[in-house]
């Protein structure tokens, strides 16, 4: 259960960087996109939105294989914290996919 929920949320978190990637790589005229995650749109500051969103995933799969890994927690508050992290996940997702059909946008990637 714990490597399925653990591979569960590391598929929800491509989701979000592939439909952030979609809605932040070029300019949709008559809209001004931002990303809303404060902590995400300091990394594309700093290092770009591919870039940001390389060093973003590269975190994600170090902090869920850390504790996936863990001895040091009980498998119960794993669980919990891959629950959570996927839930989060998954509205990020949904609000993604949200934004890219107000912007007209494919979520295959074609503009």
């Amino acid at each position: 259960m714990l490597t399925l929920l653990a591979l569960v949320v590391l598929l929800l978190t491509a989701l979000d960087h592939w439909t952030t990637w979609q809605c932040l790589r070029a300019p949709v005229p008559g809209f001004d996109v931002t990303e809303s995650n404060p902590l995400a749109a300091r990394l594309f500051e700093w290092f770009g939105v591919p870039a940001g969103l390389s060093v973003d995933a590269a975190a994600t799969l170090g902090a869920i294989l850390f504790l996936a890994a863990t001895p040091r927690l009980p498998r119960v508050a794993k669980l919990a914290v891959l629950c959570a992290i996927g839930l989060w996940t998954g509205a990020a997702v949904a609000n993604n996919l949200a934004a890219m059909a107000t912007l007209g946008l494919s979520p295959l990637g074609s503009r």
